[in-house]
């Protein structure tokens, strides 16, 4: 490991063990607290927001510990990550941009490395000019050269009709759709 890395590293557990002591000392002032008052008066009492100062921001995905954090206004993604434990072994880390500043209510999902290689390979594809046969609307059917509105139409029924296709040779079984459109048709076309 590079000298950067192993110091980067050690800072971040340096910070996940002050975090942690920091959770438990806020946790043994909460249970004081619910120790000294009536369980009523506990449970009638709503929290109070600090309008202007903190707000809150739900991570869910690759992240060690999931959920809503309050940060402080200021914070970047950056933060947030650091209060949900980091990142798992899986996740996508680099298709965050851990440096944007947060926003209340704001929801920051961080991928697996196979959901964002599945993301990657569509958005190829959509650029390539391809077409999910599973997925596309009329309109996007239209585009793949030979198919036009009735043939377009056929392909989404036989898709309802069949829960989708399993393979692109099945675009074959489509009215209207035979050896020779599929031919011409077959690398502008896809399945997942």
């Amino acid at each position: 490991m590079n000298k950067i890395y192993k110091i980067g590293l050690f800072m971040f557990m340096i910070f996940l063990f002050l975090s942690a002591c920091g959770a438990k000392q806020k946790e043994d002032t909460l249970m004081s607290l619910l120790e000294k008052q009536p369980e009523e008066e506990v449970l009638s009492e709503k929290p109070q927001l600090t309008t202007g100062q903190n707000v809150f921001v739900y991570i869910c995905g690759e992240v060690v510990s999931p959920g809503v954090y309050e940060v402080a206004v200021e914070s970047r993604i950056w933060d947030v990550l650091l209060a949900a434990g980091g990142f798992t072994e899986e996740a996508a880390a680099e298709s965050i941009n851990l440096a944007k500043k947060v926003e209340d209510g704001m929801q920051i999902t961080v991928p697996s490395l196979s959901e964002e290689e599945e993301r990657k390979q569509e958005a190829e594809r959509k650029a390539a000019g391809l077409v999910n046969l599973n997925t596309a609307s009329k309109e996007e059917l239209c585009t793949i050269p030979g198919i036009g509105e009735s043939r377009a139409e056929a392909i989404l029924a036989y898709r309802n009709a069949q829960g989708g296709f399993s393979r692109v040779e099945e675009i074959m079984q489509v009215d209207g759709i035979k050896e020779g459109l599929y031919a011409k048709i077959q690398d502008k076309i896809y399945v997942e």
